[in-house]
């Protein structure tokens, strides 16, 4: 004990990742034992007549399947989640490791219930790697979101723009971006105008500097006879993203066209997103850092914040000498997405 304590005092409060990413087979780790939030379900609510033929494992059942689709719209990009939506009832319940009755009522022949719903992680994991599907693990953020809408090469002012008006009142479920809506300025206005047909000389970054924060989602539209054509352009954490997309759009007038299409707009926008914070099951990795400096406490808080993060499958102590301590890591994802979960919780 005084020998590890001699050794603990030597080291210094820095991270470094030095063995790149490899593909590992060790059966000697321990595993991370927090309680991974993101496959807890909670506020799954269920309904329904109560009679004479009421079973309360028919809604126990319901809750199950629907915190399942939950979960996986919460996790999977849309695409993805089609692969797997139409999973049966029994895979279903295979997969789950508890769930709780958090409030139950019978008030006038109706039944009223919400669940919590735990899933059981490895198993959950398991599936999708079966089913050659990799999840996301997208954090909540806070984006600008910029919709300039020419018709017939006239620009729309904000307050007969249908997508900024509609933008934040359309909500899609499980949606980890929150939408920051623009003020109309002049000097942005005669900016857009000036480069509207050379997008590419566009400084977004003018336009939502006010608003604090570098996440955007900038959409320049044009109507044309029957079609939309949107430029699409995300900017998630210092990573942009371009996408041409076009629509059928028969009427400006149309609320449903419109609808439709707002709605595949934030779908795709918030697809990015995850596509940015995609897992990669299939390729397990493994890498080792060195901690300098630090006590008996501070190898105890690295160990409590490597448990919090959720790419990580399994750590272990691997090393102790004079100047470092050495953890062995194996991990999902990429060594880039783990020096950032690490920089946010203070690691160097």
């Amino acid at each position: 004990f005084y020998m590890f304590n001699f050794f603990i005092s030597r080291a210094k409060n820095y991270i470094f990742i030095f063995l790149t990413a490899t593909i590992f087979f060790s059966t000697y780790c321990s595993e991370v034992f927090a309680d991974k939030k993101i496959f807890i379900i909670n506020e799954v609510k269920v309904q329904g007549k109560y009679d004479v033929s009421f079973s309360r494992n028919k809604y126990i059942d319901k809750a199950f399947k629907k915190s399942f689709l939950i979960l996986m719209s919460k996790i999977l990009t849309t695409n993805d989640f089609n692969k797997i939506k139409s999973i049966n009832l029994k895979d279903i319940k295979n997969l789950i490791r508890s769930f709780q009755i958090v409030e139950e009522t019978y008030i006038k022949k109706k039944y009223n219930a919400t669940y919590t719903i735990h899933f059981n992680e490895a198993k959950v994991k398991k599936l999708l790697i079966k089913n050659n599907i990799s999840y996301s693990q997208p954090k909540n953020i806070s984006a600008v979101f910029y919709p300039v809408l020419f018709i017939n090469d006239n620009l729309q002012d904000f307050r007969k723009n249908y997508f900024y008006q509609q933008w934040n009142e359309t909500k899609i479920e499980n949606q980890t971006i929150s939408f920051v809506l623009p003020i109309e300025d002049l000097d942005d206005i005669n900016q857009i105008k000036k480069n509207k047909n050379r997008i590419e000389d566009l400084n977004i970054n003018d336009l939502i500097e006010k608003y604090n924060t570098n996440n955007y989602v900038f959409a320049l539209m044009q109507k044309n006879k029957k079609k939309l054509h949107v430029y699409l352009k995300t900017n998630f954490n210092n990573n942009k993203i371009s996408k041409n997309l076009v629509y059928n759009l028969s009427d400006i007038n149309n609320l449903l066209e419109l609808q439709k299409i707002l709605i595949d707009l934030k779908i795709q926008s918030i697809d990015i997103w995850k596509e940015e914070n995609i897992v990669n099951l299939s390729i397990p990795l493994s890498i080792k850092i060195k901690y300098k400096d630090m006590s008996l406490s501070d190898i105890d808080k690295l160990k409590t914040s490597l448990s919090k993060i959720d790419i990580i499958d399994n750590f272990f102590l691997e090393e102790i000498n004079n100047d470092y301590v050495f953890f062995k890591i194996n991990f999902f994802g990429s060594p880039k997405k783990l020096t950032l979960e690490l920089l946010s919780l203070g690691y160097i």
